[in-house]
């Protein structure tokens, strides 16, 4: 049996990307805002945009690429994949809604699943802290609901599939 080639690999990483994403909304829309539910495709979702980085990484032109500000996004999502692999912890939330004591004036915020504060999750170990990428996930994940760093991702993947000379552009 051949191995797969390196495209074919990274058209997985890419449609695996797509498809967890699609996930995520499809269970965001079924399940509310169950934070346990979308935990799970919210994981897969980061896991698959990490993978796909990582191939990329090996094409030069999307390296420099990457060094831009709009980067961190993914910078972020390697750290939280790092967290959620290696420490399982949960790392969405639910806000919002009612709570007690209820108080007056009431306010109802929406309830929305959001990403956990650094602070929140369990600590790097030594061997492996990454305060760079820390930084970049409390910059671009960190309690904002949970589709809009991957709406942010997608539109980084969006970007270098149209980028002259780009491993995705024939995808």
């Amino acid at each position: 049996m051949t191995a797969p080639s390196s495209t074919g690999l990274l058209r997985l990483a890419f449609d695996g990307f797509h498809q967890a994403r699609a996930r995520l909304g499809e269970c965001l829309s079924a399940h509310g805002a169950s934070a346990h539910a979308v935990a799970i495709p919210a994981a897969e979702t980061i896991y698959w945009a990490s993978v796909l980085d990582e191939q990329l990484i090996s094409d030069g032109g999307y390296k420099s690429v990457r060094g831009r500000a709009k980067g961190d996004v993914i910078r972020g999502a390697r750290w939280i994949r790092n967290r959620a692999t290696h420490a399982l912890p949960l790392t969405v939330q639910r806000t919002g809604g009612l709570s007690l004591p209820i108080r007056v004036p009431i306010t109802i915020e929406p309830i929305v699943v959001r990403w956990l504060r650094a602070d929140r999750l369990p600590p790097e170990p030594p061997e492996y802290v990454d305060a760079a990428g820390r930084t970049a996930y409390g910059k671009t994940f960190a309690d904002r609901p949970v589709t809009d760093p991957v709406e942010d991702i997608a539109q980084w993947f969006a970007n270098e599939h149209g980028r002259t000379g780009s491993r995705l552009r024939g995808m």
